[in-house]
């Protein structure tokens, strides 16, 4: 038996072991294994071993959870006047990814942090709407005050045989606007006013001291002989009325209205064509408001159930203005201020609760003088010195502009675009508002009282949580837009900058944060990890570019930008001074630059004396390129150029194919520190996949296998 020495042995063993690594480089370079196996919540694609995570899934091992989307409160637009894109928990919400849930700001609700939330629920005093479902709560007979209910809108066709009482009750629709489903506000009770519906309304009544005005009266004209009909007013409808229904019926059917005001009988109705309401051929019915001063909505018919015995003739009923209400409807008749807290008049010396006409009442309206006759205008000196007394016969105060109330002592707060408001168009809303309808007027002091998330001298602005926690600026949706950057390149675009485009009316109201360097999230309280290129995906590029410059007399200068950032370059510069330029660019991070010819190169035999400047008489080419940012990258802009008499131009001669990913795929980012957590078998890398300092978990660690 042959005996074998130990160097031999040695060199076997050694052989062997080489043997191992080999196959296992090579079956690396084969199939590489998904880190963590995709945690059970992914498909490992090969042969790189990335993760395709499932849906509810993220990060490069798909341990962590994706959280709901919903329209972004704030964002960049991505085109001209086109924002609100979709974004986890909307922008206004954290992302535990632990459990995938959203835990939202005070004000925001919903699984993505999707609505805003009704102000302190209403109070228990009111509605809490989307903006969409306030729209359809608009009273149409407000819409409806100048044009009527006529046999235009009723009648589908020339001989109105086929009728539409509908369309006299049709409203805006808010729809169309990105926040139509996701604003919500309250709609207050009767009695009830206020953003949350936390104040207490008074009577409104007449001024006694004004006279010569009118009462409203409104014209019905009901053409038929059987069946009933109903008449709303403010979105209150009556009991059927019968078409032989007597003057007393229908006027008690009007006064049971709720949304009358004052004292009864709150309405005079009269006709002269016959003993019932209607009749064949028409009857004109008036209707006269004895407690509803000013300018008020139409009362809204419908006569969907009327009929004509004779088939030549046409049942309908319809509704026009011929007298509108000029009186006031001040608030405590203008001759007391309201308590908010009590919903109760504070009447003026000598001022009572009256009956709308000058007299005593019960309306509760401070309209009634109960002593002695008025000779001067309220207030000591008159109007408190800040306004001008009209003189007889009314002694009203013409307030100066911030001040009002009968004797010009309350105080005025800003306004601005309201928050919360019924539509004036289709799809258009957000009209002027005290305190935005998002805060209470102190009119003692003139200052708004902003509910939470809302500030501004007239609550105008949904401001950033926590001022984007010291790491960024927070700025209007106009603003965001016009810095918007794509793929890292100033990309600007305007939101908002048409004033009648009724789409973009959150331009200057609604702000969120623009993070600065090394932070992210919507709020700007995340800190960036270090990103790179994945070093187990194989044949891919660096991104190289290539100046081209011609220039015979080397007087010439340019600039060259990246990503917003600018490098001043003079003709005479070299491949190095070039380098070290871009390189101080904090959007390059890396890059090599060398002459396109290899032949040329410092110290190289027989160089020509402007063979190593940038521009050259027979034309300089020099390559650029990209060792970090990886990826595809924008292509450097040449501007700026004084003295070239020659072409100049920058090209991309290859497109950069790498990834440029968080932790290069191969680690998970903490976000408290900013680092990244390598998974087992990866390191810091230099971006191009060799040990580096960039701790970005771009390099193999040739000290353990990849697992």
């Amino acid at each position: 038996m042959k005996k074998w020495k130990n160097s031999t042995l040695i060199s076997i063993a050694t052989t062997a072991l080489h043997l191992i690594i080999l196959a296992h480089s090579a079956s690396s370079s084969q199939y590489t294994p998904c880190p963590n196996s995709c945690s059970g919540n992914g498909k490992c694609t090969t042969p790189w071993g990335v993760c395709s995570c499932f849906t509810g899934f993220t990060g490069t091992d798909c341990s962590l959870r994706t959280c709901p989307l919903g329209p972004a409160w704030s964002d960049s637009a991505t085109a001209d006047d086109s924002a609100h894109g979709s974004a986890e928990c909307s922008n206004r919400g954290k992302c535990d990814r632990n459990t995938g849930r959203c835990s939202c700001e005070s004000m925001f609700e919903g699984s993505a942090c999707e609505r805003l939330a009704c102000p302190n629920a209403c109070s228990g005093r009111g509605r809490c709407l989307s903006s969409k479902a306030l729209a359809r709560m608009q009273d149409p007979g407000v819409l409806r005050k100048a044009s009527g209910c006529t046999s235009t809108e009723i009648c589908n066709d020339g001989g109105c045989t086929v009728r539409n009482y509908g369309a006299c009750s049709e409203v805006n629709v808010y729809e169309t606007p990105w926040e139509a489903d996701h604003f919500f506000g309250c709609l207050c009770d009767e009695g009830y006013a206020g953003y949350d519906c936390s104040i207490r309304t008074c009577a409104m009544g007449d001024d006694p001291l004004t006279g010569s005005q009118n009462n409203e009266v409104q014209l019905l004209q009901c053409h038929a002989d059987f069946g009933t009909f109903t008449l709303s007013f403010k979105r209150e409808t009556t009991a059927l009325i019968s078409v032989d229904a007597s003057v007393t019926d229908v006027t008690n059917a009007i006064n049971a209205l709720a949304s009358l005001e004052g004292q009864q009988p709150k309405v005079a109705v009269s006709w002269t064509g016959g003993v019932g309401v209607c009749i064949s051929s028409g009857n004109n019915i008036q209707v006269t408001f004895l407690q509803d001063f000013g300018d008020l909505p139409l009362l809204i018919p419908d006569g969907t159930n009327l009929g004509q015995t004779s088939g030549s003739d046409t049942p309908l009923i319809t509704a026009q203005k011929v007298v509108t209400g000029d009186k006031e409807s001040d608030i405590c008749s203008n001759h007391g201020t309201c308590d908010e807290e009590k919903g109760i008049c504070q009447c003026l010396d000598d001022w009572m609760t009256s009956d709308g006409y000058g007299n005593a009442g019960t309306r509760g309206d401070c309209g009634y003088r109960s002593t002695g006759t008025t000779s001067t205008c309220p207030g000591e000196p008159a109007c408190l010195g800040h306004g001008t007394c009209l003189g007889p016969p009314t002694y009203r105060c013409a307030c100066e502009a911030g001040r009002s109330g009968p004797d010009c002592s309350l105080i005025d707060c800003p306004t601005g675009k309201s928050w919360f408001s019924f539509p004036t168009a289709e799809n258009a809303a957000h009209s002027e508002a005290v305190c935005s309808d998002m805060g209470i007027c102190n009119r003692n002091t003139g200052q708004c009282e902003c509910t939470s998330g809302f500030e501004g001298a007239g609550c105008q602005y949904l401001t950033c949580q926590q001022d984007c926690h010291g790491n960024g600026q927070c700025l209007s949706m106009a603003t965001l837009a016009q810095i918007n950057e794509v793929n890292g390149d100033p990309t600007p675009y305007s939101y908002g900058s048409d004033p009648n485009n009724s789409l973009t009316w959150d331009s200057d109201q609604v702000f969120g944060c623009h993070c600065s360097d090394n932070f992210e999230g919507y709020n700007c309280n995340l800190k960036s990890c270090p990103k790179g290129d994945d070093p187990n995906t194989q044949h891919q590029h660096n991104e190289i570019q290539q100046l081209s410059c011609t220039d015979s007399n080397d007087a010439g200068s340019f600039q060259l930008s990246f990503r917003g950032q600018s490098a001043s370059v003079d003709a005479t510069d070299t491949a190095a001074d070039l380098e070290t330029a871009l390189n101080g660019l904090s959007t390059t991070e890396m890059v090599s630059v060398s002459y396109a010819d290899p032949t040329i190169y410092a110290g190289a035999p027989s160089l020509g004396p402007d063979a190593l400047q940038l521009c050259r008489a027979s034309e300089g080419l020099i390559n650029i390129e990209f060792m970090a940012p990886t990826g595809d990258v924008p292509e450097i802009s040449v501007t700026n150029s004084v003295g070239i008499d020659g072409a100049l131009t920058m090209t991309t001669t290859q497109d950069g194919t790498k990834e440029y990913i968080t932790c290069s795929g191969r680690g998970l980012c903490n976000h408290s520190s900013g680092l990244c957590d390598c998974f087992p078998g990866y390191a810091s890398s230099d971006g191009q996949g060799n040990i580096g300092s960039r701790r970005d978990c771009g390099a193999k660690n040739p000290y353990a296998f990849d697992s």
